[in-house]
């Protein structure tokens, strides 16, 4: 988990260098260094979750890790940018079998009285490869090259796959089982894959291009077929019985407005920072990590109050101090004003809320999933946050719009307050429509 996230941030950092090495390309055709891995992840996890149901969690998680770790060799040693972006779409299909198969491995080895803690020490380890990703890859930078940001997870991913060899239990399924949906398994993997697409390459092409309005209209198309498909197959790709549990679709809903608006500002802090408080790309990754740093302090402690007392409470405080977070520094991050006073207060708030969150959240959103459905449950669970991230990330590069470099404090005034105002959703949905288990 926390290796998926590292790669997901830490090639943000390493743009400008993609930039400089490869500057016969636009940095919208660079970009896609960082949208390509974005869009294959979400498009291919149902998929990896429905597999790893049906072939064995242990197995598809060493095969994720191996394509992930192949992946992130290719584009270390990539002799073109556009063979990086292929190399990196190859580790996001890892990354897409490991998320799922990763918990729904672990979770059914502990009492449902745990579960809370597990879940949170795993999403935990996710914003702790996130919040280290800056820091880690600008310091690599100083002393070696992008290249070694890119393959310096290459042997940790086999170290990962040898010790899931000894250690994790082969729980191969054997018994022969009915064909899965391959139409819905298509149709729904275009209709993710498409959203996804549109969502993270509108604005550079423009909502109108006819690129945009012909993947845009495939995608409805896709999407009808895949909802008929699901609603009439025997082994569908996504089981919609599952978005008929309670816990499950409530969860989702809460967890993925708190996605959307974090991603959002997270991708705001930075060129804040840069742009406004002219720091380096080492004080950002700096400056950056106490959020984080507290949310997985915290995780643990959160996983045990859930497993005592329940999700309910927990969730809706760590919503509304997550929120409380963002609105104070909405609300003080101002040219004039120092790092103590302005932004290290709202990002601890945001970290200690998300710790009662994060965890929590994705153990009750799975709280009344049979086991033999966990995989598809999660990767269901994962994917709305992924696909929410990505539709917040855009909204806040349309809010920016083409605003002067150094001088878009209104803009970013704009994009923190209106993602103070969905981050708020939050808790109101789970503290009108989750229910406490009886």
């Amino acid at each position: 988990m926390l290796l998926s996230a590292f790669v997901g941030t830490a090639t943000n950092i390493a743009i400008p260098v993609l930039e400089s090495e490869f500057s016969e390309q636009s940095l919208t055709h660079i970009a896609w260094v960082i949208s390509a891995f974005a869009v294959t992840q979400v498009t291919f996890m149902l998929l990896g979750g429905r597999l790893a149901d049906r072939l064995g969690r242990r197995r598809v998680f060493m095969i994720g890790l191996a394509v992930f770790g192949v992946g992130a060799a290719l584009s270390a040693v990539a002799p073109t940018i556009n063979l990086v972006i292929a190399a990196r779409i190859i580790q996001a299909v890892g990354v897409a079998l490991v998320i799922p198969s990763s918990l729904a491995a672990v979770l059914p080895l502990y009492p449902k009285d745990q579960h809370g803690s597990v879940v949170s020490l795993w999403s935990s380890m996710g914003v702790l490869g996130a919040a280290a990703a800056p820091t880690v890859a600008a310091g690599l930078l100083e002393v070696s090259s992008w290249r070694v940001v890119f393959a310096i997870v290459v042997p940790i991913a086999l170290a990962g796959i040898a010790l899931a060899a000894r250690y994790m239990a082969d729980d191969t399924v054997t018994e022969r089982q009915a064909p899965l949906d391959l139409v819905g398994t298509a149709t729904g993997t275009l209709a993710i894959g498409g959203t996804t697409f549109v969502i993270v390459q509108g604005r550079a092409w423009g909502w109108f291009d006819v690129r945009i309005i012909t993947v845009f209209v495939i995608t409805i198309a896709a999407a009808l077929v895949f909802v008929r498909s699901s609603r009439t197959h025997d082994e569908p790709l996504l089981d919609f019985a599952l978005l008929r549990i309670p816990s499950l679709r409530v969860v989702s809903i809460a967890a993925s407005l708190l996605s959307m608006s974090t991603a959002a500002t997270w991708f705001l802090y930075p060129l804040f920072l840069n742009d406004v408080w002219d720091y380096s790309n080492l004080e950002i990754g700096l400056a950056m990590t106490p959020g984080p740093a507290v949310l997985v302090l915290c995780a643990p402690l959160a996983g045990r109050i859930a497993d005592r007392h329940g999700y309910r409470t927990l969730m809706i405080f760590g919503a509304t101090l997550a929120t409380a977070g963002t609105a104070w520094m909405a609300w003080r991050l101002r040219p004039e004003e120092i790092y103590v006073r302005a932004f290290l207060p709202g990002t601890l708030s945001i970290g200690i809320g998300m710790a009662a969150m994060l965890g929590p959240s994705n153990a009750a959103a799975l709280r009344d999933v049979p086991d033999d459905q966990l995989g598809a449950a999660n990767a269901a669970f994962n994917t709305a946050r992924s696909a929410f991230s990505a539709f917040g990330v855009a909204i806040m590069t349309a809010l920016i719009g083409d605003a002067v470099v150094g001088d878009r404090i209104a803009e970013f005034r704009l994009g923190w307050w209106s993602m103070v105002a969905v981050m708020s959703l939050s808790p109101m949905v789970l503290w009108w429509a989750y229910r406490p288990a009886n």
